[in-house]
């Protein structure tokens, strides 16, 4: 795995385990914070997935698989 992917996935384990604590920390939760974390949650998610799909169609290995699957190959 490229380093970049590891970081990132590093960072957004952070950051999930971060948000986490908002809604664990000994005090009052605000009418809607649950849901403001777990979309914040979902966004940290989907900015993962998008590096690790952008890095993955860069390489050329998975270049030439898409166009193996494009032409009929497996």
């Amino acid at each position: 795995m490229h380093g970049e992917i590891v970081d990132a996935i590093d960072i957004h384990l952070a950051e999930v385990h971060r948000l986490r604590r908002r809604l664990t920390d000994a005090r009052t939760i605000e009418p809607g914070e649950r849901l403001d974390v777990a979309l914040e949650i979902a966004r940290n998610t989907e900015r993962l997935v998008d590096l690790i799909y952008t890095s993955h169609s860069r390489s050329p290995r998975s270049s030439r698989r898409h166009v193996s699957r494009l032409s009929g190959g497996a």
